[in-house]
């Protein structure tokens, strides 16, 4: 089954018995089945102090169905930005890329060639 953002946020909130996920806190992709990986764009701008505690990454691999969701708080990813690539860095629509990896050595590590590995496995909630 192939899911879209609003379809998984549903979903996703219901495992959760409220609605914890929003358009606006909540990002989501699909698994690259060809690469192995799933990727994002996380605009800058909602890492900074004051306006997200959190970012919610919901990936999903549309072969297993398995929708996985990632709560990671906006000051490890503050923290983590010189390891992270991002993208136009100091204009308006700045972001951060990442390559999350679905193989079993390197779960959920970003495996941007210009990144550190950055790991994201122990923001996995249940």
């Amino acid at each position: 089954m192939k899911l879209d953002k609003p379809l998984a946020i549903a979903r996703r909130n219901k495992e959760l018995g409220g609605a914890v996920l929003g358009v606006n806190n909540c990002h989501f992709t699909l698994l690259d089945g060809k690469r192995n990986i799933w990727w994002f764009d996380i605009p800058v701008a909602r890492l900074q102090i004051g306006q997200y505690e959190w970012v919610h990454l919901l990936l999903h691999n549309p072969q297993t169905d398995l929708l996985l969701h990632l709560k990671v708080p906006t000051v490890y990813m503050r923290e983590k930005l010189e390891g992270l690539v991002v993208r136009n860095p100091g204009k308006r629509k700045s972001t951060v890329s990442l390559e999350l990896s679905a193989d079993k050595d390197s779960f959920l590590k970003d495996v941007r060639p210009a990144g550190t590995g950055v790991g994201f496995a122990q923001f996995l909630q249940p």
